[in-house]
């Protein structure tokens, strides 16, 4: 999945990188453990209630690997600027579910895409 931010193109990468990264968004404590819970909360969140704030902290997970990364601030301007807001979110839920990694995160059965084809607008 590829998108382009502040002119330059980013490649999406949903791996074991990812999950890490995003799992250090969501910090719980569980029998005096630190838990990362942020890949099963945004992910899921993003599913359940469809809301863009979502794709921040997916986004930017997704770009670990890259060798430099925008800012918190320009994925959030990058979101804003999207036309079909409901598309995108289908993109990545798309995306998301063909992630082997990510199968036991998510009830995907449960999930409602709109737009089967949303996700070929990130395909390049």
């Amino acid at each position: 999945m590829k998108i382009t931010i502040n002119k330059k193109e980013y490649t999406l990468h949903f791996g074991l990188d990812f999950i890490e990264a995003l799992d250090k968004t969501e910090i719980i404590d569980r029998n005096g453990m630190q838990v990362g819970m942020g890949t099963q909360m945004n992910v899921g969140l993003l599913a359940d209630s469809r809301n863009p704030k979502y794709l921040v902290n997916i986004v930017h997970a997704a770009l670990t690997t890259e060798d430099s990364t925008p800012s918190i601030s320009d994925i959030r301007q990058w979101i804003e600027e999207q036309e079909d807001i409901p598309g995108v979110i289908d993109a990545f839920l798309l995306q998301l579910e063909q992630v082997n990694l990510l199968a036991g995160m998510v009830n995907w059965k449960a999930v409602k895409v709109q737009n089967k084809e949303a996700l070929k607008k990130f395909l390049k």
